[in-house]
């Protein structure tokens, strides 16, 4: 009987009241983090699909792949996105006509390489400003490279296909060119339904990654996490795995790498801070939705292993 009591005590510590507390606090900062950044992301998402035209887009982007790339890299110093809401913009970009390897620079990048998150990782780690520095280089390394292996592997938007059939007016259509264009007015309204639209959209994704995490942060005791900081292989390669898992907002992954200085190698630090904003768990489910399965698999790759190698 006692040995049947032992069996069940990881069962029943598991679903203790503790952790039903933890869980949720847990599952609501998540949230309650990311939902003013994906409100941002879908306005500006649908501010470029109801103002931005083909024709404008085609005269901003130059036709060379190094003048596309690298001010893509760089545009997220004008435009400080989450990479909460990333994905809504660059499937609106695409569709738009920008070239698929400049919108994966700007994705991969822009959650990095912004004022914000710059003077967030400066504050928390100013009193390692290597740390910074290298984050800001392989940031901008990782997505121009990226960018570019991605021009010559893909020649199309890799967006996957969202048949319509019916007049919705929420969606790009073809027709342009034979219906009446919507004034300035009417283009406000449109707007704030896309937006709604594509929050609600993206929403789910947001709350099944964010369930997802809280669950991790329960079962995965820090202390397994600590034993193989100070391995030069294992202790990057855990940090990326915990970095897509838990899926923090790249203005607050400084916080936690600041909390692990004193147990974690300074690689496997910059890894966690770059790998984790450019991809994880509730961005890939966005990916998955957006995009054609092949390219998601494809940019996991790359994106994983030039982390790794520009730790």
């Amino acid at each position: 009987m006692g040995e049947a009591q032992l069996s069940t005590l990881p069962t029943a510590a598991f679903f203790s009241w503790d952790n039903f507390i933890n869980f949720k606090v847990i599952f609501l900062s998540i949230v309650l983090e990311a939902i003013p950044f994906v409100l941002v992301s879908v306005f500006v998402s649908a501010i470029i699909h109801n103002f931005v035209t083909e024709t404008m887009i085609e005269k901003i982007i130059s036709r060379n792949k190094l003048f596309n790339i690298v001010p893509a890299t760089l545009l997220g110093i004008l435009m400080p996105v989450c990479d909460c809401g990333m994905v809504p913009i660059v499937r609106r970009l695409v569709k738009k006509g920008v070239p698929l390897h400049t919108a994966v620079s700007f994705m991969l990048a822009a959650p990095i390489i912004n004022p914000v998150v710059i003077a967030a990782t400066f504050f928390t780690l100013r009193t390692n400003t290597n740390l910074v520095l290298f984050r800001l280089i392989a940031a901008f390394f990782i997505a121009s490279f990226t960018g570019w292996l991605t021009s010559i592997f893909f020649k199309s938007n890799e967006l996957k296909a969202t048949p319509h059939h019916h007049s919705c007016g929420c969606c790009d259509h073809d027709t342009d060119d034979f219906v009446i264009q919507p004034t300035f007015t009417e283009k406000i309204f449109r707007t704030i339904h896309d937006a709604s639209n594509e929050f609600f959209e993206m929403g789910k994704y947001l709350i099944f990654g964010a369930t997802l995490r809280a669950f991790s942060q329960i079962l995965i005791p820090r202390a397994h996490l600590l034993a193989v900081g100070q391995h030069p292989i294992l202790s990057i390669a855990v940090l990326m795995l915990f970095a897509f898992g838990i899926s923090v907002c790249s203005s607050a992954d400084a916080f936690i790498a600041a909390s692990l200085t004193t147990s974690f190698l300074p690689d496997s630090l910059v890894a966690f801070m770059v790998f984790g904003p450019m991809l994880d768990f509730k961005n890939t489910l966005m990916l998955l939705h957006t995009f054609r399965l092949r390219f998601v698999i494809w940019l996991l790759v790359v994106v994983s292993t030039l982390s790794s190698m520009a730790a």
